[in-house]
């Protein structure tokens, strides 16, 4: 028999070894109690879902006996909700409707906050959501629930230190800085339609369009005005900055374009870095340091084909203005969807037309091998990727299958699959 906030064993053809069963969690009563964190409760008793029977969250052990880190807590986006998780003791906390997350949840470490950019549907109202959690406790609250102007923000990006991250709304252009830990929300000029963005001192440097001819635009935050605008080629869509050269680069269709950040030369185009291909481009995965490096996967554009991936993930040398591969070594290999560690030593891809991640060490730029996970979803955010604090761990969805696995990234291994209520379009975690 089953009861809530008890949880079943997940019955699957593995031997008894193999399965495990989460623990019962402590009622709603002792969650809004903040035990643990001074001032932090529950924004509402925690409840389960409304289903037609008390949702419960199971997992599979896929190592027998296998050690874990302590995950702590999770935010999960899709079918149109977001689920606050105990991943400990297997419980929803929390689940919304009525808004629907755009591309990403950042999870802010230092502040054990989670950031929710996206819009309500009934009106297209921008909004960012964030929530305040105690991984050790799980006693949680909603600290802003707050509309932004202009339609919905699309891209995103963070300063390295995430005390700020820098939004986009398509529908006006403009730029919406949040503070992390103040909560408010500043408003620029400087973006665009469908722009990606990066940040320097009190400057914001924005792409205008995506799909045809770009510009970088520099904002200067002081005045609140475009200081400059600097003409790139088509599909001018990825964006970084190396802090020690006082340099843009913009990835566009025909390679990475080099921008002068510095006051006597602001917005002066300092060249081209070619790309490897015709027609190759990609989005940029900033490493954490800022400097010497930027990787991502490449793809090319072809006439009546669309996107087309090769077997390898693109390295961006800024101090040999090199563009370099790190290659697979299978041509059946081919990196999509990326996300490097907060720490810039790992970079997990989901891999086209297969279910296993492939493994980066962005410290020796090495293809490390593959581990494998559950399935994934074609298209082309394939997986959503969560790093524990014990970097060597790392949580990725299954976006064909109501799963996420965990990740042993050293051994590669997957030591556990965790089942969820729905399919997850977008998963990050907070642990202990």
């Amino acid at each position: 028999m089953t009861t809530p906030h008890l949880q079943r064993q997940y019955i699957k053809d593995l031997p008894v070894s193999r399965r495990s069963i989460l623990r019962g969690a402590a009622g709603g009563a002792g969650l809004a109690a903040g035990l643990g964190l001074s001032g932090l409760t529950s924004a509402a008793t925690p409840k389960t879902l409304d289903l037609q029977a008390p949702f419960e969250l199971v997992s599979d052990n896929i190592l027998p006996d296998a050690k874990a880190p302590l995950w702590g807590m999770a935010m999960a986006y899709g079918e149109k909700k977001l689920d606050l998780i105990d991943l400990d003791n297997s419980q929803i906390l929390h689940s919304i409707s009525g808004f629907e997350a755009s591309h990403a949840i950042t999870p802010v470490e230092h502040l054990n906050r989670f950031v929710i950019h996206g819009y309500r549907p009934e009106t297209l109202t921008g909004a960012i959501l964030v929530f305040e959690v105690n991984p050790k406790t799980k006693a949680w609250k909603i600290v802003l629930d707050k509309e932004i102007k202009g339609g919905r923000p699309l891209h995103w990006q963070p300063r390295p230190d995430l005390s700020e991250i820098v939004f986009n709304t398509i529908g006006d252009g403009a730029l919406h800085v949040l503070d992390t830990k103040t909560l408010d929300i500043t408003r620029y000029v400087g973006g665009g339609v469908h722009s990606n963005m990066a940040m320097m001192d009190d400057l914001l440097i924005a792409t205008d369009q995506m799909a045809g001819p770009s510009q970088l635009l520099i904002t200067d935050r002081k005045t609140n005005t475009i200081l400059t605008k600097t003409a790139v080629n088509d599909w001018g869509h990825g964006v970084t900055v190396n802090f020690e050269r006082g340099e843009a680069y913009v990835w566009a269709i025909d390679g990475a374009h080099r921008i002068s950040l510095a006051k006597g030369s602001m917005g002066k185009h300092l060249g081209l870095i070619p790309s490897l291909e015709r027609g190759e481009r990609c989005w940029f995965c900033w490493t954490p340091q800022g400097s010497r490096y930027a990787h991502d996967v490449a793809w090319n554009w072809e006439e009546g084909k669309g996107d087309v991936y090769g077997n390898y993930l693109t390295a961006l040398d800024m101090k040999t203005a090199r563009i370099e591969r790190i290659a697979t070594g299978s041509k059946d290999i081919r990196p999509s969807f990326l996300q490097v560690s907060p720490d810039g030593k790992w970079g997990l891809s989901s891999l086209r037309g297969r279910d296993d991640i492939g493994i980066f060490n962005l410290e020796k730029n090495s293809f490390e091998g593959t581990v494998d996970a559950g399935a994934a979803r074609p298209s082309f955010f394939e997986r959503d990727m969560a790093f524990c604090k014990n970097r060597d761990f790392a949580l990725v969805t299954n976006t064909a299958e109501k799963s996420v696995s965990l990740l042993n990234l050293k051994t590669r291994e997957e030591h556990r699959r965790i089942y969820l209520p729905r399919k997850p379009d977008w998963f990050k975690s907070l642990s202990v």
